[in-house]
């Protein structure tokens, strides 16, 4: 507390909390904001150059597609070229039977030759610098060349060109890469009568023409790939000095680089494609623009959110200030601190304080009334295991009159032997034979009434806790009837057991399970021991349940019981019997010993038809789950 006082002393406590939390959320959000921003730049940068990337390799490969349909379209159209009419007369006309040299007939820019198609239909070929046509023995017989410059002196033999049959092909000639397509034309025979090429030089009008129309959204360059020298490029406006490919580092960015290789000659080229750092620059100009406008907005969003927060949560503080007051007052009786003008915070703080010192003394008069509860839980275990032991022990002095008859009669055999073995003695007739038959018969008695005492010693022993153990069900069924069997003989009562085979073992006290049993099969000797009735039958039952449980019905067809006290017949210590007869406990505690064994007991009765009590008992399996 005297800490607390010194605090509320200091001037900074006496400002509001709404003020010192407002001016410390704006500078929070001042801070937040700058470094939302640089993360957020930072991810956008990021963001913006995967996608860049992702563009450009997928504008790259559709810029190789796009190269490469137009340069297998150069076969194509040496095909179609073959297919002319005029081609395949003109061929079949050639004179192949000299072998010696030819001077080659040469037809330039607009002088178009017979075997061609007109220029009206020649444009929509691929383009066509040379088109040349040798005779079978593959001399060339004439040329079209529409580059103004001198024809390639290569290109005078076929056999020099090595060209391949049925695609297109890229060739080095004279340091010149071309572009060559060849095609066979035959006669109407079938025969070889002439071959038809076509050529163009591997220029940027070639690169141009290939990537079409949209030349600025797809700008690609060829370059050799040893030293990188560049070949063509589709928009040479965009070049200043640049030579090589690493000369464009400074104003190009690469992507998606292809190696290709498309000649018999083993030429290598380098397929890239670019994207201008100019273009690059304005788009990342704009997406920083909207990233700092973005920030500005969350930033004073932030601000008003934090005030708005703040405002909401002082509120409460003071609402909570005065109900703690209240209840501090007029619920525990406890004066609460003076209130002061200032931080809500310390005013609540110092209520806090207060009602924590009484929790304090509240805490240590719980803990000393809980050993007190706890004390009287001891003593309330062991008053029921003493409840328990008196049901047992009231059970086995309901059972006493059956005991004795059930020890008298071995007792009354024992002396008929004996006094007859006394006889046998004093007239000197007695017969060895005889003698160790009466013997053991005195033998098999001593056991009988033994085993009796035994089971009775047993069923009395007081134990505090259940002795679990696996259990067969039939076998503790049968125990009861070592004390009962006499006694329910005695006063007529017809016993039917149907113990079913098979039944899943249960974990038990076979004590605490026998004291049940014994209960209720006292209860329906009591039941049916005034019964007029000439057929008394006692019932008990075993079967599976379906839930992987066994069942144990017990039926009488004594009186059964009234539909008005049916509910009462577990309370404790409530009773049908006369004063001084039954204690009212055994149902009671029947109930509690079959719910210790995680199972069900219920009765069905009707008045004047007798009572079937219902035991339900879960599966070892089923309790190991519990």
């Amino acid at each position: 507390m005297e800490q607390l006082e010194k605090r509320d002393s200091v001037v900074f406590g006496n400002i509001s909390l709404t003020l010192k939390i407002a001016a410390i959320m704006t500078v929070l959000a001042v801070v937040l904001g700058v470094m939302i921003n640089l993360l957020h730049g930072k991810i956008l940068k990021e963001q913006f150059n995967a996608q860049l990337k992702e563009r450009l390799d997928g504008q790259s490969s559709e810029n190789r597609q796009i190269f490469d349909n137009y340069f297998m379209s150069y076969q194509r159209t040496a095909g179609a070229l073959a297919n002319n009419a005029a081609l395949i007369s003109y061929a079949t006309a050639l004179d192949s039977t000299n072998s010696g040299q030819v001077t080659p007939k040469t037809y330039e820019e607009e002088d178009i030759p017979p075997w061609l198609p007109r220029a009206s239909i020649l444009k929509f070929y691929a383009g066509i610098e040379y088109a040349m046509l040798y005779d079978a023995n593959g001399r060339l017989r004439e040329v079209y060349n529409e580059t103004g410059k001198p024809c390639p002196e290569v290109f005078n033999s076929l056999e020099h060109l090595h060209l391949p049959q049925g695609e297109s092909h890229i060739s080095a000639i004279d340091g010149v890469n071309y572009v060559l397509a060849s095609v066979e034309i035959k006669d109407a025979s079938g025969n070889k009568a002439a071959v038809a090429v076509i050529a163009h030089r591997l220029t940027n009008n070639f690169l141009s023409d290939a990537m079409g129309p949209l030349t600025e959204r797809r700008t690609v360059v060829l370059a050799d790939s040893k030293d990188h020298t560049i070949i063509a490029i589709n928009r040479p406006e965009l070049l200043k000095n640049e030579k090589r490919l690493e000369d464009l580092n400074n104003n190009f960015i690469f992507g998606g680089k292809s190696f290709l290789d498309y000649g018999e000659n083993e030429l290598n080229l380098m397929f890239a494609s670019l994207i201008p750092l100019s273009d690059v620059s304005i788009l990342r100009e704009k997406i920083q623009t909207s990233n700092m406008h973005f920030s500005i907005i969350s930033g004073v969003a932030l601000v008003l959110a934090f005030i708005v927060i703040m405002f909401y949560i002082t509120t409460r503080i003071k609402q909570l200030d005065k109900y703690v007051s209240t209840v501090s007052k007029e619920r525990l009786g406890i004066e609460p601190p003076t209130s002061i003008v200032g931080d809500q915070l310390m005013v609540l703080e110092r209520r806090f304080h207060g009602l924590f010192d009484e929790i304090v003394k509240s805490k240590s008069l719980l803990e000393s009334r809980a050993e007190e509860l706890e004390r009287i839980n001891v003593e309330l275990k062991e008053a029921t295991a003493q409840l328990i032991q008196s049901a047992k022990l009231a059970a086995l002095g309901e059972l006493t009159a059956g005991v004795a008859h059930e020890l008298n009669q071995p007792l009354n055999g024992i002396k008929i032997v004996c006094q007859s073995i006394l006889k046998d003695i004093q007239k000197d007739r007695h017969n060895p034979d005889e003698l160790n038959e009466d013997l053991t018969d005195i033998v098999k008695q001593v056991d009988k009434m033994a085993a009796i005492i035994d089971h009775m010693r047993v069923f009395t022993r007081r134990s505090e806790a259940m002795n679990t153990e696996l259990l067969n069900i039939n076998p503790v069924i049968e125990d009861p009837f070592k004390l009962l069997d006499q006694q329910l003989k005695n006063i007529g009562i017809k016993i039917t057991k149907t113990l079913a085979p098979g039944l899943p073992q249960i974990r038990g006290d076979v004590i605490r399970l026998e004291q049940v049993l014994i209960n209720l099969i006292t209860n329906a000797r009591n039941a049916m021991a005034d019964d007029k009735k000439t057929d008394k039958r006692l019932t008990i039952t075993t079967l599976p349940e379906d839930d992987a449980g066994i069942a144990i019905l017990i039926e009488d067809t004594g009186a059964g019981i009234p539909e008005a006290i049916k509910d009462k017949i577990f309370q404790p210590f409530f009773t049908t019997n006369a004063p001084g007869k039954g204690t009212g406990l055994g149902l009671s505690v029947s109930k509690k010993i079959i719910e210790e064994h995680g199972g069900t007991i219920s009765v069905e009765s009707e008045a004047g038809k007798g009572t079937t009590f219902r035991i339900t008992l879960p599966s070892a399996d089923i309790q190991s789950q519990i």
